[in-house]
């Protein structure tokens, strides 16, 4: 029984060492090394007087209400299915409060995590003429710095291009 014991104690603590300790260093050194800017949550800073402030991250979105803002895809997380009677009635309402006739579906269907920082180029486009006239700019000044923070490919039928509304809205700030 003592034999047992004294085995089982000298198993826990080399898997404590092994799983806990060594693999998660192990981890946190690859991913500092290979991926620097996403190991460390890519937050954006800037510099104001004597202190650095964050205002976000390209990674994890942030809600936007103001007009003259690019508005990102609602925040709550949806675990819905798309053909649940309250799926279904978030998105009439969400398709009602819109300004524009057609919604891009991105626009009132939240993510699975809740936390999307892009939108489609089409979400984004239909937003332009309603931050110009906020900002008092020019449309084409807008869809400019829109395409400044656009990324992804176009392959044939397939388009994976996507906007960063965080990316975005630190421009739009940044040019008033």
């Amino acid at each position: 029984m003592k034999k047992i014991m004294i085995a089982s104690l000298k198993s826990i603590l080399l898997f404590t060492v092994l799983c806990g300790v060594i693999y998660t260093a192990a981890v946190t050194a690859v991913g500092q090394v290979l991926f620097p800017a996403q190991a460390n949550g890519s937050l954006i800073k800037e510099q104001q007087a004597d202190k650095t402030v964050i205002l976000g991250s390209k990674l994890i979105g942030q809600s936007f209400t103001e007009e003259k803002y690019l508005h990102g895809r609602p925040d709550q997380v949806s675990q819905l299915s798309p053909v649940s009677k309250e799926q279904q009635a978030r998105v009439k309402e969400r398709v009602q409060k819109a300004d524009t006739k057609e919604v891009p579906i991105d626009l009132v269907t939240a993510s699975a995590s809740g936390v999307d920082p892009e939108i489609s180029i089409e979400a984004a486009m239909t937003q332009v003429e309603r931050i110009a006239v906020a900002r008092n700019m020019k449309n084409t000044q807008v869809r400019a710095i829109i395409k400044q923070n656009t990324t992804g490919l176009k392959i044939g039928p397939v388009d994976s291009k996507r906007v960063n509304v965080l990316g975005v809205n630190q421009l739009l700030d940044e040019s008033e």
